[in-house]
């Protein structure tokens, strides 16, 4: 409970600091919409393309696990983790609901539905700083700036040394054993302990050509849909830069110190965009809006699922304290 206190306190404090050093004006969200048909064209991105794709390499991951889960089950799961997720740390939390939710349908398997989520998001971020590279590369000569190049750069090596010494059994080890000395240690270690086996365990070469297209058609849509809610706004960017500057967003909403990623995508939005001029106020709605389109509506779909769905489902509301404090 104070740990969700502090990163909620984070979120908004890092909201505050924007909203007050960039002037935005919170009374002209409405005003500043000119093309609202837009909003309307991206609704069935989250509501319909993203779960189908999602939960269909979903369902590879986990039936190469042992699991078969049906895609409509699938679906009906991640609509409802979606949905208990958004208080939960970073813009990644519901993933943590997703793990539970899988592995209590499958006690025989405890572990082989979290290993299949974490490959599926390890790849994930691999193949998202991957599409800020191209883009970022792209957008260098279009006039935007060098740096911009280089933090995607550095984003994707950082993904690809966490592969690496995820995959090493020597680094792991040294790792590891620094870890101990540090406080709190317990849930840092089993994090890692969970990402070694994962990796390592996983028969990635079986599924590898499979899911990579939909991995990317999936990060692509999602891409698409902050296209589509910037050109609500009449902001008619090229589409590369989106393919660079929301991949960087989207990773650095990840980190876990604030409350479903608020302040750290706010923020990525008004620097980011604001390199190509776009209006503070602008960017910053727009942040708010994306995060509502791609979370919020599924959300509330999953809340519909969970109250209306089995009493076997709904007991996970009584648990769900156990997840927070993992």
């Amino acid at each position: 409970m104070k740990n969700r206190l502090f990163r909620l306190c984070i979120s908004f404090f890092i909201l505050f600091i924007i909203i007050k050093n960039t002037n935005i004006d919170l009374s002209s969200i409405f005003s500043l919409i000119k093309k609202p048909l837009f909003l309307i064209y991206a609704i069935p991105i989250p509501l319909f393309i993203i779960p189908l794709i999602g939960n269909k390499r979903w369902k590879i991951f986990l039936k190469i696990q042992g699991i078969n889960g049906r895609l409509f089950l699938l679906i009906k799961l991640y609509f409802m983790s979606i949905f208990f997720g958004i208080l939960l740390p970073s813009s990644m939390g519901f993933d943590a609901v997703r793990i539970y939710m899988i592995e209590k349908r499958n006690k025989q398997k405890i572990g082989a539905g979290g290993a299949s989520v974490f490959v599926d998001r390890l790849i994930g971020f691999f193949l998202l700083s991957l599409l800020g590279v191209i883009g970022a590369w792209v957008a260098q000569n279009h006039g935007v700036s060098s740096n911009v190049l280089f933090t995607a750069l550095f984003i994707n090596f950082f993904v690809i040394s966490l592969f690496f010494v995820l995959r090493n059994k020597s680094l792991y080890s040294c790792v590891t054993s620094y870890l101990l000395k540090i406080k709190r240690r317990k849930k840092i270690i089993e994090y890692l302990t969970l990402a070694y086996s994962a990796i390592n365990g996983f028969p990635l070469k079986k599924v590898i050509l499979w899911t990579v297209p939909l991995i990317l058609l999936g990060q692509l849509s999602t891409i698409f849909c902050g296209f589509l809610i910037f050109k609500a706004f009449a902001i008619d960017l090229p589409f590369f830069f989106h393919l660079t500057f929301l991949p960087l967003i989207s990773i650095i909403s990840i980190i876990p110190v604030s409350i479903s990623g608020f302040g750290l995508r706010e923020g990525g939005f008004v620097y980011f965009y604001g390199l190509f001029g776009v209006d503070s106020n602008i960017s910053f709605f727009v942040s708010l809006l994306y995060y509502f389109v791609l979370m919020m509506i599924p959300a509330f779909i999953g809340m519909l699922l969970y109250l209306f769905g089995s009493d076997q489902i709904k007991s996970i509301k009584n648990e769900l304290k156990q997840i927070n404090d993992r």
